[in-house]
């Protein structure tokens, strides 16, 4: 907006806004807008440089921070994956992969949007109508992100596919928008135009996708095919022609206040998950504070780890559009790590009331079996009023969310293991009963676990009818055992893939650095091995581990020896023998410019 000096009257707002600086504003270094706080705009030097050579080159207007519109678009970024998040319970390998493919779309949209606004941002009522429609397309993503399903016929794709297309045919409108304002600069409209192409392309594409839904349920795939397609096609042009480099922008910051964002996505999932423990207990036992304390100190840990690793300055053109790409894969594990530890919190309660009322029961069946003529129990029915005891006592504690349903399945699981007892009891040599009996007190320990677990809010898969009591039991344990794997092994790339970001965005690398490198991939690797608990002797060892506190706190000390690792320094003053002495946290050293 064109700014009148000496006067109250609003800026007046442009039709058209133009991202190209003026020549007579283009010769100087910086200027400093005279609002207060707003963002200082450095001018490219390019323009000096190939002047010299006869190829001059328009000098855009840069921001050394995010713009206001920038950060209202991120907004929308997060409330779209706080929404599907709190509506897409990860209890199955299908609601798994739709929870990735999801946040694959989400992120690529959000990435390509903000490459253009990086480098060509500017305030008129075209981009203000522009930046409208991208701020329609996450709202229609998030209309159609609870329904994503693309193991069936879903004809939420079909319309994700017309919104993905409404999104890519205003990127090229907006770069045919740049490409008009540079016409007059001959090196410039080869790139932008390659660049619009691609736009145009992508959403031509999207909408026969959007035909292809009739025909077959494997046409979502394009969807990733595609936006890594524009990715790496918009690197490739920013990496060949400089009047669209990335250079002197500041996609540092964009990419690494999206990690900020997604880290605080995930301490907002723990504290739900806290809220729900503590509107059904009066107490916190030692076993919840250590899941949760470990939990927020994991995330606290990786922010440092992330943050103190973070070179500011520019590292080269190609390099930095690697590290940039490099935080997809990141920002994928990342956001399935800190979904886990929400699920891990609650989890750790959930089995926590499971064990302790099947001591309990385990107890009351224990003196039943091991009785003579002298027991307490003279008959079935003194052992069916403290089994049901037992299980009020619990959901005293832990009241179901569906009472009556509930208790109608107490009284047919209990009412089942009357009967048991009673044929028991009348011949107890027939092996049969023992069977039978099992299977009630199995019945009865199934409607407790998924009546804990609904308490919680933590669902699992939907059971088949064929399915036998132990079936139904086991796919509910399944479910932690499920988290525990992709818990880990999300971690594990959490941290190797920060050691290669760590990696890249260094210009001169020494021993420390391949150290750290390396101490990344090691604890990483580690932390992925830990998921075969999940798949060895059937996941048995992955849901004793998830009964206890231990798998955050793990996690938040392995962090924690990366994060002391980089900060031990090899440079510190000679001894008085000559040997180097090693000291602790140094100040971050970022590359000369």
């Amino acid at each position: 907006m064109v700014e009148r000096k000496d006067s109250n009257v609003t800026p007046k707002l442009r039709l058209v806004g133009s991202p190209v600086l003026s020549r007579a504003s283009s010769r100087m270094d910086t200027f400093v807008s005279a609002e207060a706080g707003s963002n200082t705009k450095i001018a490219h030097t390019e323009s000096q440089e190939s002047a010299c050579t006869g190829d001059e080159l328009p000098v855009f207007e840069r921001h050394e921070e995010s713009t206001a519109i920038e950060l209202f678009y991120d907004l929308f970024f997060v409330a779209n994956l706080t929404t599907f998040s709190n509506l897409h319970e990860i209890n199955n390998v299908k609601t798994l992969t739709s929870y990735i493919g999801f946040f694959c779309i989400l992120w690529f949209t959000w990435c390509l949007t903000s490459l253009y606004d990086i480098r060509f941002v500017s305030d008129s009522l075209v981009a203000r109508l522009a930046k409208g429609a991208h701020l329609g397309v996450m709202v229609g993503l998030a209309v159609s992100g609870p329904k994503f399903d693309t193991e069936e016929h879903n004809p939420e794709l079909k319309v994700m596919a017309l919104i993905l297309m409404v999104s890519r045919f205003v990127l090229c409108l907006q770069y045919l928008l740049v490409l008009y304002h540079v016409r007059e600069y001959k090196n410039t409209k080869l790139p932008l135009a390659l660049i619009s192409g691609t736009k145009f392309g992508a959403a031509i594409i999207y909408l026969g996708i959007s035909f292809a839904f009739a025909h077959s349920n494997h046409a979502y795939r394009a969807f990733y095919v595609i936006a890594v397609a524009e990715m790496l096609i918009n690197i490739g042009v920013s990496s060949q022609w400089k009047v669209v480099t990335f250079k002197g922008t500041h996609l540092i910051e964009r990419m690494s206040l999206l990690t900020l964002y997604i880290l605080g996505e995930g301490v907002i999932d723990i504290l739900k998950s806290v809220v729900k423990i503590s509107s059904n207990q009066a107490h916190w036992t030692s076993a919840n504070i250590g899941a949760l304390l470990g939990g927020i100190t994991a995330i606290y840990l990786f922010y440092m780890l992330y943050f103190d690793t973070l070179n500011r300055h520019h590292f080269g053109s190609i390099r930095q559009q690697i590290w940039s790409f490099l935080h997809f894969p990141f920002h994928v594990a990342l956001v399935l790590c800190l979904s886990g530890m929400a699920q891990f919190v609650i989890w750790q309660k959930i089995m926590e009331a499971y064990m302790q009322f099947g001591r309990n029961l385990t107890n009351t069946l224990r003196t039943f079996a091991n009785s003579d003529g002298s027991t307490n129990f003279t008959n079935p029915d003194d052992l069916i009023r403290v089994v049901n005891s037992t299980i009020q006592n619990i959901f005293a504690i832990y009241p179901p969310t569906d009472n009556t349903t509930t208790q109608a399945e107490v009284g047919e699981t209990v009412g089942a293991l009357s009967e048991q007892l009673s044929l028991l009891m009348s011949n107890t040599s027939t092996d049969a009963n023992y069977t039978g009996l099992e299977d009630a007190v199995a019945e009865v320990g199934f409607v407790v676990l998924n009546s804990i677990m609904d308490t919680y809010g933590f669902e699992a898969p939907p059971p088949n009818g064929t399915e036998t009591v132990s079936d139904k039991t086991n796919a509910e344990l399944d479910t932690a055992s499920l988290v525990f794997e992709y818990f880990f092994i999300a971690t594990g790339l959490t941290i190797i893939i920060m050691g290669i970001l760590g990696l890249v965005n260094v210009r001169v690398y020494t021993k420390g650095s391949w150290l750290r490198f390396a101490t990344h991939i090691v604890f990483g690797v580690a932390l992925c091995l830990l998921s075969i608990l999940a798949t060895a002797n059937d996941g048995d060892g992955a849901v004793v581990l998830a009964e206890t506190a231990w798998p955050l706190p793990i996690v938040a000390i392995v962090v924690f020896v990366v994060l002391a690792v980089h900060h031990v320094s090899w440079e510190g003053k000679p001894k008085a023998n000559g040997e180097k002495q090693y000291h602790f946290l140094p100040r971050w050293k970022p590359n000369s410019r």
